[in-house]
């Protein structure tokens, strides 16, 4: 009866730990997943403000003509055709000159719009404007007779009408600032304190915010971006967009459904083998270490393979699809803005319009002329790294997927007028979303692995209920250091190794998957092979330094209770502060003040740059590590030294055997397993010196003293490459131990097993 307890509890635990496995998966995919279509949303408004800022760019080109020639001034009202609401002329107290036929309200000279035209220098201006419920653009100049002419122009509308078409979002406009706006009757209705709280947002980040609210019953989410004035100065507006989780239902849907029935068939799947397991084992039927592992991983595998399947494969290709809709919208914005310019057919615009799209929306935009670059905010080293990975033909625009220096974009080209325009949406947000995913799913994955030597273990020994509540027991105990040691150590290992297949910055948000350039790049750095070899050189200090720390050993195990104040004060150097000592030594290097250079010149010796000069710098730093290792070396051989038995010698001395016979024959022999240690200890240590070289010397002079891991350290933090540093780890972490496994062998198997 037992026996059935003991397998319906693993069978339960197992469910559970499935079951939840999934369910938290799920519930940071659909956070995932919500930060996305935030971002998403972000970079819609990010667009329609750059058509917005497009359309004012282009009435401003229409009034460039009268900058010269005030005449002009019925010819382009007569330009704007029908779309002019009001207009006027006036001199430069207010007062109406001529409205040309057009009604103009008083309210267009008293406006901050018509003061700001006062101070100006004689260049168009336009913006956003709103007269009754209506909203406008209006656009003004200062002429050369300092009268100005104002003209209110219904554009907008038209814009609207295009973007929400174009993006497939009902836009709404609020016009004024922060704390005092109007917004359209038939607009949704929104607490005014929420609104307020957003744009207040909006307008200290400089960039799209969002805020989550109930409406209509509903989760749902309002996005807003702020409008400036034509000297980009005032806020004068916020467009904003209004989105619920019905508008992505179908994707939470089918992600939440691929994973409830992933959970449940697995727990089905896992419940099935293992039964059949249990079966086997009740029986007595002789079952090998190997086909119990197969029986323990085959009940796990459908589990782990669905979770994999939906980190790497499901969840991607769901973020991808949102992506590549929202690039192909914002992508025909940007070509309705281009063919506008085109009819311009001036090539001079097209470096302002792509700077002006550029800092608008961050994406990257390429024009081209017969393969000749026009304008493109990419560097041409950039644009020649560009490489395509998919693509298809979408109402005559060209889209896919494409990289720039391995860092993955959306990518949209078209030819409009006879020249090719590209644009490229970089997707490091849905990349780092996707890699958060995946980061738990392997979480995950280990932790059924784990599962599957706990379900072999326990359905293997099912009649021994003891040996099993033992186990648990023990290893209950262990717990807290097995976490410690996962955590500290082989966490961070994995997380290195991830890092190095990657360019990884904590300053950029594009951290890219690069394969092995790397390592690559690391075999042909010669700065990287000369701190490699300066570190070689640094490590000759261990073997002397062991010398010396046996020798004081001897020496202080025979002196009885004044060993135990000479333990201690060798022992200070390695409890003292590293960079206090540092300092100090720094005063005794000094070269024409230090403690060093006075002894030495008491014996004739000229006073020698010891940190200065590049013959000495790393003997100095080689002197450091020698009196810093000694009091940790010094203690261990006096262990060693205690722990030799005093019959050997007390045989040796009947023998007649002499002083240095017994040391060479006696007490080499037998501190091996005690040098060995020191010896692997100290080697790993000297390649790992810092403090030192980090406080003294930087490196130099001349990359004298450069050390690898100092030099890892300035890849990391300096040159913030983490990546890159995170590979020379790996290399250092191979070299060391291709090194220690060396040292076993010179020492022999007796020495290393003395420690198993």
């Amino acid at each position: 009866m037992r026996h059935y307890k003991i397998i319906v509890g693993l069978l339960v635990f197992v469910g559970l730990l499935m079951i939840s496995a999934f369910a938290i998966l799920g519930f940071y995919a659909r956070n995932a997943l919500n930060d996305f279509l935030v971002e998403s949303e972000a970079s819609l408004l990010r667009s329609f403000k750059l058509n917005y800022q497009n359309l004012t760019a282009y009435i401003d080109l229409e009034m460039n003509p009268l900058i010269e020639r005030p005449e002009l001034v019925t010819a382009v009202l007569e330009s704007f055709s029908d779309d002019v609401v009001f207009a006027g002329l006036f001199d430069y107290s207010g007062n109406l000159i001529d409205d040309f036929g057009y009604f103009a309200p008083d309210s267009l000279s008293s406006s901050l719009f018509f003061e700001n035209l006062t101070f100006s220098i004689g260049y168009p201006k336009t913006e956003l404007v709103v007269y009754g419920d209506e909203t406008y653009i209006q656009t003004g100049i200062r002429l050369l007779d300092d009268n100005i002419l104002l003209v209110v122009l219904d554009r907008f509308d038209d814009l609207l009408d295009k973007a929400s078409e174009t993006y497939e979002r009902d836009f709404v406009v609020y016009f004024g600032d922060e704390n005092d706006f109007a917004v359209s009757r038939d607009s949704p209705r929104i607490e005014d304190d929420l609104i307020r709280s957003l744009f207040r947002k909006t307008i200290n980040s400089q960039r799209p915010e969002s805020a989550e609210i109930s409406f209509e019953g509903s989760k749902a989410s309002i996005n807003a971006i702020a409008v400036y004035d034509s000297d980009n100065w005032d806020v004068i507006g916020f467009f904003s967009t209004l989105t619920t989780d019905a508008d992505w239902e179908d994707k939470y849907t089918s992600l939440s459904l691929f994973l409830w029935i992933s959970a449940l068939a697995s727990f089905a799947f896992a419940v099935f083998v293992l039964l059949s397991f249990y079966r086997k084992a009740a029986s007595h039927a002789a079952l090998n270490k190997r086909t119990r592992m197969i029986f323990g991983l085959t009940a796990y595998l459908p589990a782990i393979v669905l979770i994999a399947s939906f980190a790497f494969f499901v969840f991607g290709e769901a973020l991808g699809e949102i992506s590549e809709g929202v690039g192909l919208k914002r992508s025909k914005a940007w070509f309705n803005d281009v063919e506008h310019l085109v009819l311009k057919g001036d090539e001079g615009f097209f470096v302002d319009f792509v700077d002006t799209s550029r800092r608008s929306t961050g994406a990257n935009f390429i024009v081209q002329h017969e393969g000749e670059v026009v304008a493109s905010n990419l560097t041409a080293r950039r644009i020649s790294n560009l490489e395509i990975d998919t693509s298809s033909q979408v109402n005559g625009i060209e889209t896919g997927s494409a990289k720039v220096n391995d860092v993955i974009h959306t990518y949209a080209s078209r030819n409009i007028g006879g020249y090719d325009f590209t644009v490229l949406f970089e997707e490091t947000h849905r990349e780092n979303s996707i890699l958060s995913i995946q980061f738990f799913s392997i979480g995950a994955i280990l932790v059924l692995l784990v599962m599957v030597i706990v379900s072999v273990f326990i359905v293997t020994n099912i009649e021994s209920h003891k040996l099993i509540r033992r186990t648990f027991i023990g290893y209950g105990f262990l717990l807290p250091a097995l976490v410690h040691l996962i955590w500290w150590a082989v966490g961070p290992m994995g997380f290195a190794l991830f890092l190095a297949f990657r360019r990884w910055s904590i300053v950029d948000a594009a951290k890219p998957f690069v394969g092995l350039e790397n390592f690559i790049e690391l075999f042909g750095d010669l700065k990287f092979w000369n701190a490699m070899k300066n570190t070689a050189v640094y490590s000759i200090y261990v073997p002397i330094g062991m010398f010396i720390s046996l020798l004081l050993a001897i020496a202080v195990n025979k002196l009885g209770k004044l060993s135990i104040v000479l333990r201690v004060l060798y022992y200070l150097p390695v409890v003292t502060a590293g960079v206090a000592t540092t300092i100090v030594w720094r005063w005794i290097f000094n070269r024409d003040f230090g403690v060093l250079n006075f002894i030495l010149g008491l014996v004739g010796i000229k006073p020698i740059a010891w940190l200065e000069s590049p013959q000495f710098a790393l003997i100095s730093m080689m002197i450091i590590g020698i009196w810093s290792a000694i009091g940790s070396q010094l203690l261990i051989f006096l262990a060693g030294l205690q722990g030799i038995p005093k019959d050997f010698y007390d045989a040796a001395a009947v023998d007649g055997a002499s002083k240095p016979r017994i040391f060479w024959k006696i007490t080499l022999p037998l501190l091996k397993p005690t040098s060995l240690f020191v010896l692997v200890t100290s080697v790993i240590g000297s390649f790992q010196v810092f403090t030192p070289i980090y406080v003294l010397t930087q490196g130099g002079p001349l990359r004298s003293t450069d050390v690898v891991f100092y030099h890892i350290w300035q890849s990391a933090w300096v040159d913030m490459r983490m990546g890159y540093a995170a590979a020379q780890s790996w290399i250092l972490f191979l070299l060391l131990a291709a090194l220690t496994l060396v040292e076993f062998k010179l020492f022999g198997k007796e020495s290393w097993q003395a420690y198993f």
